[in-house]
């Protein structure tokens, strides 16, 4: 193995284990909360009030017993290499034996704001610790092989299946503390509130963190690895134009004259149905969600049970990956096409035969617009442009990283409130034949 290599799997290997102490630490601070732990150690804590094994021991017990149940689930789809979870699984219960001896010193709180505060210290780490064992993709706990499992099995979302492994895995710690104990021990609402916000920290904490951290292990995330590489640019002497606009300005009309008086082809609504095949959600799905998303802490923690592990995507971020594929396919295959929305300026940002046009205009002259397009007042025609927009902006800036509008990004800024439809054609008309002579200049010199 190269020098590099090692470097870089050295790197790997240190966050990956960083990772593992920090949740190791939350499991301790939430087993002296003595509220309950995590849905995922909550059957180990139970076993230890009921055997009196330390809490690390019985950590390593239980992630035993969820690859058993694994390969019941999986049979004949259970790899080889699944049973490395063991692995895993003694690595984290010496880190919880040790996190235990670290923090000794720290008293059992003795009154409930205590408690609680203890619970929510360990929320915070455990999230951090998901976050940073995920990202070198090295070898997953039980804890996460086990909805994994179950994914594979019924063809159903990791997201949908990380809930119903908790709701299996909080229901079993009941059942055995009240076989064994006659009461309710180990699980108790400090369950239901780790399982509710771990995964929303932790994705809140990715959107500050994953891209360095991403880096510093050289991975990619798991929307990158789903999307792929981008096609070769083919010759320069394609056009691909893409039209992104805000709601009301006649932004697709415009596209759609370009297309016909340039007589290329022209993708707007037909990109569903492409988008369908391509990510396997329905078109109805697809019309309803694309462009648009809820807000960022809703959405977070909508989503948080896809963060949780390192396969599986979001119906989102399935979306957001087929449409990557659709438009540079298209981009690919067309000498020139004109594309409206869905990202595309950001998809083909790095193509260098791709002109970026921006529409907009003032608000009151797209209300008066939607108004009169739609039948509506026009108090109801703004509120719906307000929030239209705010919905594109959330999906491109979740997705692009990019303030959804700036300039900056687009060749070409149309006021068409100004200049109006057709001569907002002939505007960016002109402005292409430049664009192509200059680098045609260019290239001769």
């Amino acid at each position: 193995m190269k020098k590099l290599d090692w470097l870089v799997w050295g790197k790997r290997g240190l966050v990956y284990c960083l990772g593992l102490f920090f949740m190791a630490l939350g499991v301790v601070f939430s087993v002296k909360s003595g509220l309950g732990v995590s849905p995922v150690t909550g059957l180990a804590n139970v076993v230890s009030r009921i055997s009196g094994l330390e809490m690390g021991v019985c950590t390593t017990l239980t992630y035993c017993f969820y690859i058993l149940v694994e390969l019941v689930i999986l049979r004949r789809d259970f790899r080889p290499s699944m049973l490395l979870q063991v692995l895993a699984s003694f690595f984290f219960g010496l880190l919880v034996t040790a996190a235990t001896g670290l923090l000794s010193f720290v008293p059992a709180p003795q009154s409930y704001p205590l408690q609680l505060l203890c619970l929510l210290v360990s929320i915070p780490l455990v999230a951090f610790g998901v976050m940073l064992y995920l990202a070198p993709q090295i070898l997953p706990t039980p804890g996460d092989g086990l909805p994994l499992a179950i994914s594979k099995k019924t063809g159903k979302p990791v997201g949908s299946c990380k809930i119903l492994s908790d709701c299996c895995l909080v229901l079993t710690s009941a059942a055995v503390s009240f076989l064994f104990l006659g009461r309710l021990e180990g699980v108790r609402e400090g369950t239901v509130i780790s399982a509710l916000t771990v995964g929303f920290v932790m994705k809140r904490m990715m959107r500050l963190m994953q891209p360095a951290l991403l880096r510093f292990v050289e991975r990619e995330s798991k929307l990158e690895k789903a999307i792929g590489a981008a096609p070769a640019a083919a010759y320069a002497g394609r056009l691909i134009i893409t039209i992104s606009r805000e709601y009301g300005s006649d932004g697709y009309e415009i596209g759609r004259r370009l297309a016909e008086k340039l007589g290329v082809p022209f993708y707007d609504k037909q990109l569903v149905a492409m988008e369908a095949a391509e990510s396997g959600l329905t078109e109805k799905f697809i019309e309803a969600h694309e462009q648009s998303m809820a807000r960022g802490v809703v959405y977070d923690f909508l989503t948080a049970g896809y963060a949780m592990h390192s396969e599986g995507l979001s119906p989102l971020e399935k979306l957001f990956a087929a449409q990557t594929k659709v438009i540079r396919r298209l981009a690919a295959e067309n000498d020139c096409c004109v594309i409206v929305g869905r990202c595309s300026d950001y998809i083909l940002y790095q193509d260098p035969n791709s002109f970026r046009v921006f529409i907009h205009a003032r608000p009151d002259y797209r209300a008066a617009n939607l108004a009169e397009r739609h039948g509506v007042s026009p108090e109801k025609a703004a509120a719906d442009m307000r929030r239209t927009d705010a919905a594109r902006a959330r999906y491109y800036e979740n997705f692009t990283g990019r303030e959804w509008g700036n300039t900056k990004y687009y060749n070409l800024a149309v006021d068409s409130g100004v200049f109006g439809p057709e001569a907002s054609v002939e505007l960016i008309e002109d402005a292409i034949g430049l664009w192509k002579r200059e680098r045609a200049g260019r290239r001769e010199a």
